[in-house]
């Protein structure tokens, strides 16, 4: 009888640690930072990490753009569209997501980790 108690201890015991490992690896998983965003302007196109939280200031035909990158994730912040649509966008961080201030011509992209893009120098092209 005392050795199953032991081994049912030593099961949960396995068990409980595999679902903190599970839960550890869907965390890394699911979170932002695993790439970069691309923020194209009419003037250039500038690519920063994830992992840094920053405010970046884009020059749009109308003025300028607040992009903020906080938390492995981009969003814009404020504009100097008339409508201003492009703010109430949640922020992004999954690869191939994006957002438009099309007035202004700006566009966020989050670029996946990809083996040819993961060195990000934080300059613009």
């Amino acid at each position: 009888m005392k050795l199953r108690w032991k081994t049912l201890i030593g099961d949960t015991l396995i068990l409980a640690l595999c679902i903190l490992a599970l839960v550890a690896i869907s965390r890394q998983t699911a979170s932002g930072g695993s790439g970069y965003v691309q923020i194209q302007s009419s003037e250039a196109t500038y690519r920063y990490s994830l992992d840094v939280d920053r405010e970046i200031t884009v020059h749009g035909p109308l003025g300028e753009t607040l992009v903020v990158i906080e938390d492995g994730h981009a969003h814009i912040e404020d504009s100097a569209c008339p409508t201003k649509s492009c703010t109430f966008q949640k922020p992004i961080s999954n690869a191939h997501s994006w957002i438009a201030c099309l007035p202004n011509q700006v566009l966020l992209t989050i670029v996946g980790n990809s083996s040819e893009n993961l060195e990000v120098d934080d300059v613009a092209n």
